[in-house]
């Protein structure tokens, strides 16, 4: 045997015992957590590590939790593999300062092609997870240059309105992501009508219950839906643009401008637009109102128009997204717009009283011209492994000029007022708010600390001219009721400045590892100053009893416990126990009168959730919430800007507490495609807060408000969704039922207004690719009201919709379409209605290469019938209006969109 040297044996000693004394002393822990693009934990994910002394591997826990303990190199690598995801790879500094490191949650996004090899060919169009509902799009046959608002039009449970207003499963989406980011600060209808559907790989509908919720895990608030646009991989670097332009009859035209850039992360856009077509912000390749198959929530007709009145606007809008380190990335716009509305209406509003009732028949004209200023800005810093701070402040500045001119017949019995009433009020609205939030993860997986904080200040500065005449007869003679005339000519200035805090924090401890505890405490406060001079112009001279100087706070400070409970991914509670003091304060300063009310409320809260399947799943909430009073019920004023319905504030009023309870069923069958949900919500609210009318003579009436008891309402709805005839046609059903039980009192004699309300709306529709797409929508709803005053009859109002529209490709170039709608009413006033049949039709060119032009000539409301009526129920109000909306035009309009994938050795 040969030799060794004694040297070299002096060496691998001493290597030996370096190697050693290394792994003694440096050996380190790592956890992390694995989500999804929705943020929901990931289970199953392989999670490898990998340095030059060091290979292991692990795979993530129900909860998505992954760690390794026992790492000697100094530099790790981790890859994330899941089936159906990304492969991804990260490498990290083993140079922390602590034997432990909490590592930032990893997102893994789904992998549109798993294998070169594999053919798939059919998607899965539905994938349920934890409060989101994700779609896949090329499950749906989205037709070629498509934008995404068109999609959205073709999945199930999703409606678009024609003002870009999207619902999903019935509830309104409030803001937009793009691949977790907020897109143009989040507007809904300048993302839908500027992203191409050809982009997107998914969209996801989540119930997101706030940033304080979405990382603390524990969800005590109410929720609100968001949609999150997922990219695909090779849209993430592109350039892409469009132009709009149109004109046509009745001096209609439209006009719009667009510029997007998004490079791995950042984007940039320039948007523009001007219109009198109605368009909502930014519209996209979407000319006009015809051509497309709009629907509200529960209006499925397709072009009606919602929005009242004719608008003519103005906007221009800069949005911009990047990441600035490893640590710091922002992201913001600012948003210019000016619009105008002229509204035509007439309206019958009947207040009940016992024995009679006071019919106010109404026909006005209203002009408005708002400007509105908007910047909004995110910035996000992860400061090291274990801190995350987020800074979004907002600033807006609002002017509104208003002319209103009305004419009115009120009858009371025997008694019939004449009214003309004319105001111009001009007012600015300067707003900041501010939103932070700091969360600390500790060396323990799962202990965390959160803070949110919230700031805002508003000022309304107002100044109203007020001309108002109105004379009273005798409705059988005709002859003037003597001493019952009245002219009213006033110069009201109003300055309100409010001022709100909010402050919460929350610390949470795992317990083990499917049940954690959390300990918060909010602070809220709301401090109003206001300031109101009245002038009367005949008279000159201040009217000093219609004058204010007041002073309003609120305060509520709320200590609770939540404990949750998670077993095996699919059964979840959550039990939650609050207690919090609330303070109202109202300071009268001119009579140096004080005026205050002291309540504590306790506040439980509990959460279940059972996942009965992989397709299905069951949840019930209950939730515990306080209003304050709205300020304009609580300032102490009479205020006489209408002489007809006079004005009186309660400052006596205390805080509503608001007892909700919600349960929900969904279910998805994967192998038929099928969609089903069902929710029922009941509240029941103490301390409501109700109107008290009375009626001291002839046909004026004076409105104040006061706390009561008795209110209660039970809302249900439900939505299906399958394919039927071999796959060929879509039927969607929607249902809602709602049962108010409203409390009001009637010359101080408490009142029940029982509204029940029923909605019924059926959609079939079928599309053969490149030849034909139809749907067919037919809805009805059915109001019914009683009340417990004596001799009341009551409201049944009756509303059926039926709609026909239809898309025919008549060439690779050509296509035609049109939209066929019609409304039948019954129980609604005479003097309001209106059943109206609506037309629109369109005939539209592609040209130039890839189809980048879009030529247009469309008609719109060919039979001139586009009304707008509804009917609202108000306590023991009953509203019936009837308003002008886009009429009768015809228009030729060009669009021409732009795309620029960047090359690939870029």
């Amino acid at each position: 045997m040969p030799s060794i040297a004694p040297h070299k044996l002096l060496v691998f000693a001493f290597l030996f015992v370096s190697l050693q004394a290394f792994t003694q002393h440096q050996r380190k822990e790592i956890s992390g957590l694995v989500i999804d693009t929705a943020g929901t934990p990931l289970v199953g994910v392989n999670v490898r590590l990998t340095t030059i002394l060091d290979t292991m591997l692990s795979v993530t826990n129900d909860h998505g939790q992954f760690s390794f303990s026992d790492i000697i190199g100094p530099e790790f690598r981790l890859s994330f593999s899941m089936i159906g995801h990304k492969i991804l790879d990260r490498t990290y500094a083993n140079n922390f300062p602590s034997t432990t490191m909490q590592l930032l949650p990893t997102v893994l996004p789904p992998q549109r092609t798993l294998l070169a090899e594999i053919v798939i060919n059919r998607v899965q169009p539905i994938v349920l997870k934890e409060d989101t509902i994700q779609y896949n799009l090329e499950a749906y046959n989205i037709r070629e240059n498509a934008l995404l608002e068109e999609a959205l039009k073709l999945l199930p449970n999703m409606q678009v309105r024609r003002d870009g207003k999207v619902f999903a499963q019935g509830k309104l989406i409030s803001r937009v992501q793009v691949d977790g980011k907020n897109f143009f600060g989040g507007d809904v209808p300048t993302a839908t009508r500027n992203l191409p559907a050809g982009f997107i790989l998914s969209v996801q509908v989540i119930d997101y219950y706030g940033d304080m919720a979405n990382t603390t895990g524990v969800k005590d608030t109410e929720s609100e839906k968001i949609l999150n646009i997922v990219l695909k991989e090779d849209s993430k670097r592109i350039l892409f643009g469009q132009v709009t332009g149109g004109g046509g009859t009745e001096k209609r035209y439209i006009g719009s401008m667009g510029l997007n850039n998004f490079n791995d992360g950042q984007e940039f856009s320039v948007l523009g637009s001007f219109n009198n077509t109605n368009t909502s912000l930014f519209s996209y390749g979407v000319p006009s109102g015809a051509g497309t198959r709009d629907r509200g929530s529960m209006d499925l007709t397709g072009m009606t128009d919602p929005v009242d009145g004719v608008n003519t606007t103005n906007s221009a809008s800069v949005s911009y997204s990047d990441d600035l380190s490893d640590k710091v990335s922002v992201y913001g716009r600012y948003t210019y717009t000016n619009r105008k509305n002229h509204t035509i209406g007439q309206s019958v509003l009947t207040s009940h009283f016992d024995f009679y009732e006071i019919i106010n028949q109404e026909e006005r004209e209203l002009v408005t011209d708002n400007i509105n200023h908007l910047m909004a800005w995110d910035i996000e810093a992860q400061l090291d492994s274990r801190n995350y701070l987020k800074i979004s402040p907002n600033l807006t500045y609002r002017t509104v000029n208003t002319t209103n001119h009305s004419n009115d017949t009120i009858k009371n019995r025997n008694i019939v007022s004449e009214r003309v009433y004319h105001a111009t009020d001009e007012v600015s609205t300067p707003n900041f708010d501010m939103d932070v939030l700091y969360s600390r993860m500790f060396h323990k997986p799962g202990r965390k600390f959160v803070l949110n904080m919230q700031g805002k200040y508003a000022r309304e500065d107002k100044l109203e001219d007020v001309n108002d005449y109105f004379e009273s007869m005798n409705a059988h003679s005709g002859q003037p009721i003597q001493d019952d005339a009245y002219y009213l000519v006033q110069q009201i200035n109003s300055d309100n400045q409010s001022r709100i805090g909010r402050l919460k924090a929350s610390f949470v401890e795992p317990i083990d590892k499917s049940s954690i505890l959390e300990v918060n405490y909010e602070y809220n406060y709301t401090a109003i100053d206001s300031r109101r001079s009245v002038w009367d112009t005949n008279e000159e001279m201040f009217v000093d009893s219609l004058g204010v100087d007041y002073s309003y706070f609120f305060e509520s400070n709320r200590v609770g416990l939540n404990y949750q409970m998670e077993q095996n991914t699919r059964f979840k509670y959550t039990l939650g126990f609050a207690v919090q003091p609330l303070l109202l304060q109202g300071h009268m300063l001119h009579a140096d009168t004080l005026i205050q009310h002291r309540n504590v409320n306790i506040i439980p809260s509990a959460g279940f959730r059972f996942r009965i399947s992989e397709e299905s799943e069951l949840s019930v909430e209950y939730l515990g919430t306080n209003n304050q009073p709205n300020f304009s019920q609580i300032q102490p004023i009479r205020n006489l800007t209408n002489s007809q319905n006079i004005i009186i504030g309660n400052a006596d009023l205390k805080a509503e507490f608001v007892n909700r309870l919600t349960t929900r069923f969904r279910q998805i069958k994967m192998g038929k495609n099928q969609f089903f949900e069902a929710q029922l919500a009941f509240n029941k609210i103490q301390n409501k807060i109700v109107t008290s009318r009375s009626n001291p003579n002839g046909t004026v009436q004076e409105t104040s408000f006061r706390n009561s008891s008795g209110y209660f309402d039970a809302r249900g709805y439900y939505m299906f969704s399958t394919p039927i005839i071999n796959g060929d046609f879509q039927l969607n059903l929607n249902g809602t039922t709602d049962y108010v039980n409203n409390i009001s009192y009637i010359n101080e004699e408490k009142n029940y207004g029982r509204n029940f309300i029923y909605s019924q709306a059926i959609q079939m529709r079928f599309m053969l690719e490149d030849i034909i797409e139809t749907e067919l929508n037919t809805g009805y709803t059915f109001n019914h009201t009683r009340y417990s005053l004596r001799n009341s009859e009551g409201i049944n109002a009756n509303s059926f919709l039926v709609g026909l529209a239809a898309k025919g490709y008549l060439s690779d170039n050509w296509a035609f379409g049109f939209d066929l709608s019609h409304r039948l009413n019954s129980g609604y006033s005479s003097f309001v209605n209106v059943n109206p049949t609506l037309l629109n039709a369109y005939l539209e060119c592609t040209f130039l290469p890839n189809k980048m032009a879009l030529l247009r000539f469309q008609g719109f409301d060919l039979f001139n019938q586009n009304t707008g009526v509804t009917h609202e129920i108000m306590g023991s109000d009953a509203l019936f209006m009837r308003n002008n909306r886009l009429a009768r035009y015809f228009m030729v309009s060009l669009n021409i969109r732009l795309q620029k994938y960047p090359s690939k050795k870029s």
